[in-house]
């Protein structure tokens, strides 16, 4: 794997995105951009600090077309290596367009001089989860260690449900989501673009704390054009 990040555009025009996706959780989670640069908000001693991605000429390239394009906002980053767009403005709302693909190594300026490897995290299974808690694709682990996503498209009248299984049983995974969270069979993980897999449990108190659960091969994330929709936007 290239060490940089780079950036391939498929478009314009993009075609529609059909498949998986998160919703935002506030307007400080996922990757998003602030100040022209595309990154994540992470809770720190600080409070909370933007960790940008690590400039490279496919950092720069996806900003300017984010930027230009849209003005800017979420972008998901999957774990497939496709780079989708949730779109918001007038009619758009709700719909998201696959904007391109990445390669290569997403790295991140941790706001101390150093940098965090979104491919290489260096923890356990079961040890607090170092990077950003809120980037990832939303899953829910069940107890066979399948995977099942739930995601909606707006439609004319409301909107449409979906729901389907991404991957089948898989006993690690359910070995290592119970170790990282005893009390509990299944529960909510996200899978971020390299394929390393967190989930949120409780600490002390009513604290909640991010935790490392393993990783799952991003090659095995296959069969999703499916859920590309050629219709541009």
């Amino acid at each position: 794997m290239t060490i940089t990040f780079e950036f391939e555009p498929c478009g314009p025009p993009f075609p529609r995105w059909m498949a998986p996706f998160s919703p935002a959780r506030g307007n400080k989670s996922g990757f998003r951009f602030s100040g022209g640069r595309l990154g994540t908000w992470v809770t720190d001693q600080h409070g909370m600090s933007f960790w940008p991605l690590v400039e490279s000429n496919g950092a720069r390239r996806l900003a300017k077309l984010v930027i230009e394009r849209w003005g800017g906002g979420r972008v998901l980053l999957l774990p497939n290596g496709f780079v989708a767009k949730p779109l918001q403005h007038d009619i758009e709302v709700g719909r998201r367009a696959l904007i391109g693909r990445f390669h290569g190594v997403i790295r991140l300026e941790n706001g101390q001089g150093g940098v965090f490897d979104l491919s290489h995290p260096g923890v356990p299974p079961g040890h607090l989860w170092p990077g950003p808690a809120t980037t990832g694709l939303e899953c829910a682990s069940q107890q066979d260690g399948s995977l099942v996503c739930s995601w909606y498209h707006p439609t004319d009248y409301g909107k449409e449900n979906q729901r389907a299984t991404l991957r089948g049983r898989d006993a690690q995974l359910a070995a290592a989501f119970s170790r990282s969270r005893p009390h509990d069979s299944a529960g909510r993980v996200r899978i971020t673009a390299h394929g390393h897999v967190t989930t949120n449990r409780q600490g002390p108190g009513t604290v909640w704390e991010s935790v490392y659960v393993g990783h799952l091969d991003p090659t095995s994330w296959n069969g999703w054009d499916e859920w590309i929709k050629e219709d541009g936007v």
